[in-house]
């Protein structure tokens, strides 16, 4: 036990780190000391001073990374394709104008999501003077709030223009959000189509520098170049905050704008970014505050030093074993999903993360057990269904009938004839055998069918007529090949045929039902019927799924539920001498109709 425990110890990736962060959490701690003890206030102050100064030039890389952010992502976007095509005349059509500005505002509001930490996008029209926004509803400039940055913005004759309070400080919006404006195309010898603004909270500025530690009385301030605050960690407030900012600004510009200085009892940092307005970061750090630092440093950190590595020590071994257990428990479980057991459960979980990993590599093996059976399953149905499918198509007896019907004409010498039954032929062959696609359109379906019924008014003395009512766009409703033809073989082998009438009637009906959401595929005829006894068993028979003398119309009854969902129904009625009526109900949601090609 103890000997794989502590191989575990040795190679383990997590006590490796819990080590190295003990090593860099105590070695800094004792550097600091030896700085404590040996070196002066001063030399700390000198530290803190230089970290300051970092600090303050971190923020202003990251104020104006932002600011550079703002600039690429609006000539990214003026230079998009999608917004430059959206600002063009209104179009005659209300509808294409709808799904234009529709359209716009999607990829306004996609954008503005992918971007992330962006207030809104906005989108000033110049050819129909209305503003979109990713946010708001569409409005023309004259009522949009966006109006007097727009007019400023031209007024500039700039391709880019960054605004906040200090820009124009009669504007409310500028008091909580900053903007960056350019035109569309970004370009200023191309044609003005439109102008793109983006805008940021100053809740963001204040999101990116309220995690930086000061202290308690320590603060740090992003202001404009007149000292108006964007964001500040300062607790003082109100005018007492805005006193103290000019103030500080003021004492800054006295001596010569420098990086780092000295005001009442505070050690201040100042820097100016160097991109649009001049944003200015301040940061304020008390003597005092670091005095206090010093002797809670030079009290604690000797006393508390040897404890700390002793209590390291313990932690290792402690939380090695802690880990240890439940992840051997998580190997074996991966070692037994390698090999091929999936039926390998993890039975004792650790209240943490690891039992969570093993919850789930047992949420995992039962799913992978279910998709290989469901794969079997499927693969095993997808066998059948071809099969089924194949002998579903042209039989060779319908052939031979059919080749036998033109040797007739041949010897009576109809030239006509043959050159019909073989056209018809040609394209069934064609159809059936050509065509690799699942699923055709139900006018290339009804297309063969009329071929098939014309070659069989050329073989037998009754006529048969097919009529078809489909509702538009319906024509174009994706089914599965060779679906319908079958029930016609049906309908016509065991319905009109022995009733031995002249004529026959088939008709094919295809129509949407909007109060139930479902489309209806009809086939009637007028053929001899079932009795009510026949017309049972052959109900009780359809979900079955072994082969049998129906092959017809079980097969098209899986194949319509394969491909349109377990919903799919079917409905049969027939009474003896009124023929027979077949009704497929497809869930609206469950069908595909193909767009209309346009040449």
């Amino acid at each position: 036990m103890l000997s794989p425990f502590f191989s575990f110890l040795t190679r383990s990736f997590y006590i490796k780190m819990i080590l190295v962060m003990l090593a860099i959490s105590i070695i800094p701690l004792i550097v600091l000391s030896y700085i404590s003890v040996s070196v002066s206030s001063r030399t700390v102050e000198e530290q803190v001073n230089r970290l300051n100064a970092q600090l303050v030039n971190q923020v202003v890389d990251r104020i104006e990374l932002t600011m550079s952010r703002f600039r690429e992502l609006s000539e990214q976007y003026s230079r998009m394709s999608s917004i430059q095509g959206a600002l063009v005349s209104p179009s005659d059509q209300y509808f294409e104008e709808v799904v234009r500005k529709k359209d716009l505002i999607s990829v306004l509001s996609t954008a503005s999501a992918i971007i992330g930490n962006v207030e809104g996008l906005q989108v000033y029209s110049a050819v129909t003077g209305e503003i979109l926004s990713s946010t708001e509803a569409p409005s023309p400039m004259a009522a949009s709030p966006y109006k007097p940055l727009i007019e400023h913005y031209l007024e500039s004759g700039k391709p880019g223009l960054f605004l906040d309070k200090h820009s124009l400080p009669e504007l409310d919006i500028l008091n909580s959000s900053t903007y960056y404006i350019s035109r569309i195309p970004f370009y200023q010898y191309e044609d003005l189509q439109g102008i793109l603004l983006i805008s940021m909270k100053n809740g963001e500025y204040l999101r990116q520098i309220q995690n930086i530690q000061l202290g308690s009385t320590g603060s740090i301030a992003l202001v404009t170049d007149d000292g108006k605050s964007i964001a500040t960690t300062s607790k003082l407030g109100g005018n007492a905050e805005e006193e103290r900012i000019h103030s500080i600004l003021s004492h800054w510009k006295n001596l010569q704008q420098p990086g780092q200085f000295r005001m009442d009892s505070s050690i201040i940092s100042v820097k100016q970014t160097s991109t649009y307005d001049k944003w200015i970061v301040i940061s304020e750090i008390p003597s005092k505050q670091l005095g206090e630092s010093t002797v809670i440093i030079r009290r604690t950190v000797m006393y508390f030093l040897i404890l700390l590595v002793g209590l390291g020590a313990l932690s290792v071994v402690g939380f090695g074993y802690h880990l240890y257990r439940p992840l051997q428990a998580v190997r074996r479980q991966v070692d037994a999903i390698k090999k091929g057991r999936f039926d390998a459960r993890v039975t004792h979980f650790a209240n943490n993360e690891i039992g969570d990993l093993g919850r789930m590599l047992n949420t995992m093996a039962v799913r992978i057990q279910d998709l290989l059976a469901d794969l079997h399953e499927s693969e095993d149905l997808k066998r059948r269904l071809e099969i089924r499918a194949l002998q579903s198509q042209i039989n060779p007896h319908f052939m031979y009938n059919t080749l036998n019907t033109i040797r007739m004409f041949a010897i009576m010498k109809d030239y006509d004839g043959i050159n019909s039954l073989m056209g018809r032929l040609v394209a069934l062959l064609r159809y059936s055998m050509e065509n690799y696609e699942q699923t055709v359109m139900l006018q290339q379906e009804l297309d063969y069918l009329e071929d098939y019924v014309g070659l069989l008014n050329m073989r037998y003395k009754c006529r048969i007529l097919l009529a078809l009512e489909i509702e538009e766009p319906l024509q174009r409703l994706q089914i599965p090949k060779l679906s319908l033809q079958p029930l016609i073989e049906n309908s016509v082998f065991h319905g009109i045929l022995p009733a031995k009438v002249s004529e026959g009637h088939i008709t094919i009906k295809v129509f949407s039902i909007p109060e139930s959401s479902a489309i209806m595929i009809e086939i009637r005829d007028d053929g001899i019927g079932m009795e009510d006894q026949e017309l049972e068993k052959l109900k009780l028979h359809l979900p079955r799924e072994e082969i049998s003398d129906n092959i017809g119309l079980q097969n098209v009854w899986m194949r319509m539920r394969l491909m349109f969902g377990r919903d799919t129904q079917i409905m049969l009625a027939s009474k003896p001498g009124e023929g027979m009526a077949i009704t497929f109900i497809l869930e609206q949601d469950s069908v595909r109709v193909k767009e209309e090609q346009h040449e």
